[in-house]
């Protein structure tokens, strides 16, 4: 973009950002989203093409929005998540008691992966994070998994 000088822009969209975190209820981490869109305003005008649209100010405005948007999506679905520990032990075992299945007949039908992988899939975890949680390559898990819904199957009749 011609022209560029950020400090212009950011006396310019200073208040929208600040409109933007108000309108969607923004009071802890104010800062930080500030921050992340600041940096987003940021590559925004150097990504602005004047050919595509007419008005800067509905771009941007429309642009942050959008990604204000998807900073609280992504942090809300990292504060709901949960660790699993070191010693195959998981941070809430309240899972146990909502899923009444027979945990002690698993133990002896599935192997330690598949009965780890059974846990931390009750518990929310995808095949992504289960891997990571094992050191492991992700078809090693969907491996596990094919094994462990097998064999609950023939068991259980699923």
């Amino acid at each position: 973009m011609e022209d560029y000088n950020f400090n212009s822009y950011y006396l310019k969209y200073e208040k929208m950002i600040h409109h933007l975190l108000h309108r969607y209820n923004i009071k802890y981490c104010y800062d930080d989203y500030f921050q992340l869109l600041l940096i987003k305003l940021w590559d925004l005008l150097k990504t602005f093409d004047k050919s595509k649209t007419n008005t800067m100010d509905k771009y941007i405005y429309t642009k942050l929005k959008f990604y204000l948007i998807d900073c609280i999506r992504k942090n809300s679905k990292e504060m709901n998540r949960f660790i699993p520990t070191s010693h195959d032990m998981m941070l809430d075992q309240s899972f146990v008691e909502h899923y009444n299945c027979e945990m002690y007949s698993m133990l002896e039908i599935l192997s330690p992966e598949e009965l780890l992988w059974f846990k931390l899939t009750l518990q929310g975890f995808s095949t992504q994070e289960i891997a990571i949680h094992f050191n492991k390559s992700e078809s090693t898990i969907k491996y596990y998994r094919k094994n462990a819904r097998n064999k609950l199957k023939c068991h259980f009749l699923f």
